[in-house]
């Protein structure tokens, strides 16, 4: 572990995934036979982590040579905005100096009732690959859809709901987001406090004088936070969607309505989900994911019997055992992305490493640069 001092202290943390170690299984790799039937949301890894890193502090990690030049922020979603009053598990965010020239964002949002801390996998993983990365704290205490199951209009709802976290507009009883809550402010507030706290590390790059801009950032996340991933995308040109086991939005048996049309084309969006995942659930996500038009680019490709590029495929779809060595309960549904549950190597790799490093791949385009919204 690598220590650096930082605001009258020396800090330091456990890399993600320390404690958690354990070697994964590998199944022959199959499409078992869903029934379409819409079970309500949950979240992957049931578990939740006890320790929470000191609000605030920075760390510089050392797992290894490559993670030893990434410099880590932990900041207390407070500290960027005083009016924010609710999810307010930290922040975390990923500067790799070796990126230096590099032009993305890659955002990653947790699923129900989870944090960023249990995330940080993949989000290092962005940050290793030249992304300056964040797993952002919102308001997600809401199991969306079994709440909108419970209302007159559930697709009208679904919509309005990712709508109110995102921007704060008040539209529905089902959630209470206001804007200093809302994702976009939560986001834009901790670019600025990193802007102005680490000025070398060039955050500012991601806000324009008129707001985020979104061409230059890629946005992702787990369960509810794909779906929050891909309202966005709906709503403003990004650089890329990546989601994982998710959006699991149905109506009626079908993709929720919502998810038809959107302003960043579908060659942008990728996913990976888990075929034995009964929480989103696995079947409902392929339904969206056809909705998006992600399934025009090739077939369903299990990541642990192929290798990228995966024929160019935007739909991976494993089998792998869960860490933790069983299927039931809510862990394939984790196991794509969540730290307590995605499968590890013996030596504490991630087994999906490389599927995470394809998925997230994005050329950097000067046109993609200079605009922004």
């Amino acid at each position: 572990m690598t220590h650096i001092r930082t605001n009258g202290g020396v800090v330091a943390a456990p890399a993600a995934g320390e404690g958690t170690g354990g070697s994964s299984q590998q199944k022959s790799w199959f499409f078992p036979a869903f029934a379409a039937v819409f079970v309500a949301t949950g979240c992957g890894g049931s578990v939740q982590p006890t320790g929470r890193e000191a609000s605030g502090q920075t760390e510089l990690s050392s797992e290894d040579e490559v993670d030893a030049s990434l410099i880590s922020h932990v900041v207390a979603p407070r500290a960027t905005d005083p009016a924010i009053d609710r999810a307010l598990d930290d922040h975390y965010a990923w500067f790799n100096p070796a990126s230096r020239g590099k032009h993305r964002l890659f955002v990653f949002l947790p699923g129900t009732n989870q944090h960023p801390a249990i995330f940080q996998l993949v989000a290092k993983e962005a940050a290793r690959l030249g992304y300056h990365s964040i797993g952002l704290m919102y308001p997600n205490t809401v199991a969306v859809n079994g709440a909108c199951r419970a209302t007159s209009d559930p697709a009208s709802c679904l919509e309005n709901v990712h709508l109110e976290i995102l921007d704060g507009i008040d539209r529905t009883p089902v959630v209470n987001v206001n804007d200093a809550n809302s994702i976009q402010n939560r986001l834009t507030k901790l670019l600025q406090y990193l802007a102005a706290h680490f000025r070398e590390e060039d955050w500012a790059r991601f806000i324009g004088h008129d707001g985020l801009r979104w061409a230059r950032i890629a946005v992702s996340g787990h369960s509810q936070g794909g779906g929050e991933a891909a309202m966005i995308a709906k709503l403003h040109l990004v650089a890329r969607v990546v989601l994982f086991s998710s959006p699991g939005d149905v109506v009626a048996g079908a993709a929720a309505p919502w998810l038809a049309g959107h302003v960043t084309p579908s060659a942008r969006y990728y996913g990976l989900a888990h075929d034995r995942d009964m929480t989103a659930p696995y079947a409902s996500v392929l339904k969206n994911w056809e909705a998006l038009g992600m399934r025009a680019f090739g077939s369903l490709v299990a990541p642990e019997s192929s290798a990228p590029p995966y024929d160019g495929t935007h739909t991976l779809v494993t089998d792998l055992l869960p860490q933790g060595g069983s299927y039931a309960g809510t862990a394939p549904h984790g196991a794509p992305s969540n730290d307590l549950n995605t499968p590890l190597l013996p030596d504490g790799t991630p087994a999906l490493r490389d599927a995470w490093r394809y998925l997230l791949r994005v050329d950097d385009d000067p046109d993609d640069d200079v605009e922004h919204e």
